[in-house]
C-alpha cells in the first residue's frame, strides 16, 4: 500500500508489528519516533516486526509504502 499523507500537528500512528514493514519519505515538516526526529528529506526503512510510534508535533507530509518488505528467514 502506498499513500501520500498530510499529518496535522500532534498526529500519531503506531503500525501493527506484523504489517510487513514500511518505508517512509518525509517531504515536509518533521516526523518523530522513540529514536529521534526526522526532518524533510529523511528516508526511513522499518523491517517487519519493528515497533515504533510515529508522531509529528508540528505536522508533516510523508510518502509511505507499507506491507511490502519480506520477513527474512534465518537458517
Amino acid at each position: 500500500t502506498c499513500a501520500l499523507m498530510r499529518w496535522r500537528p500532534g498526529a500519531s500512528w503506531s503500525p501493527p508489528r506484523d504489517h510487513g514493514g514500511q518505508e517512509i519519505l518525509v517531504l515536509e515538516g518533521t516526523l518523530q519516533d522513540e529514536l529521534g526526529a526526522y526532518p524533510a528529506g529523511t528516508w526511513l526503512r522499518n523491517p517487519p516486526g519493528a515497533s515504533s510510534t510515529f508522531t509529528s508535533q508540528t505536522g508533516c507530509r510523508i510518502y509511505i509504502k507499507t506491507g511490502h518488505l519480506a520477513l527474512e528467514t534465518v537458517t
